[in-house]
């Protein structure tokens, strides 16, 4: 099951991946164009849903990889008991939030997809495909706190406290001795 997970995780973030690549690609093809006088329909249209497709595919896999801002600020100062319990409140408080945006993203695809809504662009691009990967990467971002909060309640160290915050951790002497 870890692997599996793990694998999915990974998965979205090399979709994001190439969702950025696939931006890069339609701007050097619009410049390209613009030299020969060649039109790329809807190239805006299609780079913004890209856009948001990384955005959201790379959910999951930032969470895991603890790329996401937080503010250990307060978490530093708890001790050890305190700070677990602070995680675990803050892992099912983010599962019900991305859980709500996910259940409020797939009725934004349904209803696209009931009214058969397609971008405003000169390529009528259906609404419900970028939508869609917007939902899946809220779906996956709900599977990796879920499975966060599991791990947390079994007794492990959340996945994404890999680091330190270094200039919390020191004291200001030990800084500046650090510095000199």
């Amino acid at each position: 099951m870890r692997a599996a997970l793990d694998f999915l995780y990974k998965l979205c973030g090399v979709l994001a991946a190439i969702s950025l690549a696939g931006i890069a690609v339609l701007i050097l093809a619009q410049i390209a164009g613009r030299f020969f006088g060649v039109l790329v329909p809807s190239a805006n249209e299609i780079a913004g849903f890209l856009m948001a497709a990384s955005s959201f595919l790379a959910l999951a896999y930032a969470f895991k990889a603890g790329s996401h801002i937080r503010v250990n600020l307060v978490l530093l100062r708890l001790p050890p008991a305190g700070r677990r319990k602070a995680d675990i409140l803050c892992l099912a408080a983010g599962t019900v939030l991305a859980g709500y945006f996910s259940w409020y993203t797939w009725e934004l695809v349904a209803d696209s997809i009931r009214f058969k809504e397609v971008a405003d662009g000169l390529v009528p691009i259906p609404l419900a495909w970028p939508q869609g990967a917007m939902l899946a990467g809220l779906i996956v971002l709900t599977i990796a706190f879920v499975d966060e909060l599991v791990s947390v309640l079994r007794g492990n160290a959340p996945s994404y406290d890999t680091s330190e915050d270094v200039v919390l951790d020191s004291e200001p002497s030990d800084r500046i001795e650090a510095n000199d």
